[in-house]
């Protein structure tokens, strides 16, 4: 027997039995169509969570103080005389102050905490926000440290029931345990920055923001008592960031005499470690739903062996006229890769489906890639030949005269 005999014989014996192949089929075409939703839909959101944060880290970097150092004096602080140093270098692009902190307010009857930054004109050329209703600050209103924000879309909706309420209201909190609320007005709504990894997440913690001049802030924090968090630098050719970094620090070594005081650090570093937990995530995942193909591997498995079972007086008949013990095996393992080899590729056109029709709903572009596609109708045939090797090589094996007798 041929080849083309046994593919033909397999094809036969799968179409009499319909209904039980295509059965036996669901198992793979579930994990197949699994893996490829899973992974194409947590490859999306990975990029839509990832791609803004890279985007914006990239040619920029910090430069904080080691208050713990053992060289480290108070005049050493991150003050506007720095900025100004590094500024008369005309080697950057922007230079600003990047100070971040933490306040309470109130969402509805929750107590909830946002990230509140002092900002500069050149930290929102640096940093800069996406305006959904409203607008930035004015120069002006910096200048004299104006009581006004800024606010997220998500905040400004938690609070005001959308993004375009919230202009012109006003908000109050305290800067501190000891200062006293104080009244701000809202000017502009910025989209939020982590918007998308709130819906991956399901909206159940939304990370909220909100900025004010830097002279605001100063107003009330006195910034002359502890300085600056850090200052943010962005580099005229993002390709020499490596170059810029050193000038930097450089320059801050001559003015305090002191070397390794102050800390250059690449913006893209988070960036990068979270998408590399985003990664570990996603193939967690992609995991989790391939379990479900070893399953489908198992009732494969199952499903020829009952076959072996159910057509042993046909293995005697054709041993009986020639079919030698490589012909039988041959055949139930085309019989068993034809399953998991279709099971695969219609796995495959539901996974594609699913992922597009669930990316269209949470608003996730999926990302697929020829690679897992290619990797997922592999798996499907192996499993094919892996689970189908012990009932295939039990019916080659089985004695003629027996199976003739086979009732």
């Amino acid at each position: 027997m041929n080849f083309l005999e046994s593919l033909k014989g397999a094809i036969q014996n799968l179409r009499g039995n319909k209904v039980r192949s295509f059965l036996t089929m669901l198992g793979i075409i579930i994990g197949i169509s699994s893996v490829i939703t899973m992974s194409a839909i947590g490859k999306g959101g990975q990029q839509n969570i990832t791609g803004d944060l890279k985007e914006g880290g990239y040619g920029k970097f910090t430069i904080s103080v080691d208050k713990d150092d053992e060289e480290f004096r108070w005049k050493y602080l991150l003050e506007p005389e720095i900025i100004e140093s590094l500024k008369s270098t005309n080697l950057f692009k922007n230079v600003s102050a990047n100070i971040s902190t933490r306040v309470f307010i109130e969402v509805g009857r929750r107590r909830e905490m946002i990230q509140l930054t002092a900002t500069t004109p050149d930290y929102e050329k640096i940093d800069k926000a996406e305006y959904l209703y409203g607008r930035a600050f004015l120069p002006f209103e910096y200048e004299k440290g104006e009581k006004i924000l800024v606010i997220d879309n998500l905040t400004a909706k938690s609070l005001f029931g959308s993004s375009e309420n919230a202009v012109g209201n006003e908000m109050s909190f305290a800067i501190g345990r000891k200062n006293s609320p104080i009244t701000y007005k809202i000017v502009g709504v910025f989209k939020n920055p982590l918007e998308e990894l709130v819906k991956v997440m399901g909206g159940q913690r939304i990370p909220r923001f909100m900025r004010t001049p830097l002279n605001t802030y100063d107003k009330v924090y006195n910034l002359s008592t502890g300085g600056y968090n850090s200052i943010i630098v962005e580099s005229k050719n993002p390709e020499e960031l490596a170059t810029d970094m050193s000038a930097a620090n450089k320059v801050l070594e001559d003015i305090s005499g002191v070397k390794g005081l102050y800390q250059v650090e690449t913006m893209s570093n988070a960036a990068a470690s979270f998408d590399k937990i985003l990664s570990t995530l996603n193939l967690f995942i992609t995991f989790v739903a391939g379990i479900s193909l070893f399953v489908g591997g198992i009732g494969v498995m199952n499903i020829m062996l009952v076959s072996v079972i159910e057509r042993t007086k046909e293995i005697g008949i054709r041993k009986a006229i020639g079919a030698t013990n490589k012909d039988i095996l041959i055949q139930f393992l085309m019989e068993s890769v034809i399953l998991t080899g279709i099971g695969g590729v219609v796995g495959v056109a539901i996974g594609v489906s699913l992922a597009l029709i669930i990316g269209y709903f949470v608003n996730i572009p999926p990302v697929f890639s020829i690679l897992s596609i290619s990797s997922a109708l592999g798996v499907s045939t192996f499993i094919g030949v892996i689970f189908g090797v012990t009932p295939a090589k039990k019916a080659s094996q089985l004695n003629p005269i027996d199976a003739l007798r086979a009732e």
